[in-house]
């Protein structure tokens, strides 16, 4: 889990560094356009920073109720009368 929220980090690093320049020059120059590598290269990594937040928020919720039902089974284990 550790590893897949480091590299959620670590990937949104070149997304804002290749999305922040093609901006401010869209603003400048909007004849220019942005290159059709960085859109590609962006979109990929856009998309992985969204998985990775997918996989990221499933295995919370996934933890939480794990939590949940370990904890339910240790409420009713005592009045069992065992």
């Amino acid at each position: 889990m550790e590893e897949l929220a480091i590299f959620r980090i670590f990937s949104s690093f070149p997304l804002f560094g290749i999305l922040l320049p093609d901006l401010s020059s869209l603003f400048t120059y909007p004849i220019k356009g942005i290159p059709e590598a960085h859109i590609y290269v962006e979109g990929f990594l856009l998309l992985s920073v969204i998985i990775c937040t997918a996989g990221i928020w499933y295995h919370e919720k996934q933890m939480k109720v794990n939590n949940v039902n370990v904890a339910g089974v240790n409420q009713q284990l005592p009045s069992a009368g065992i």
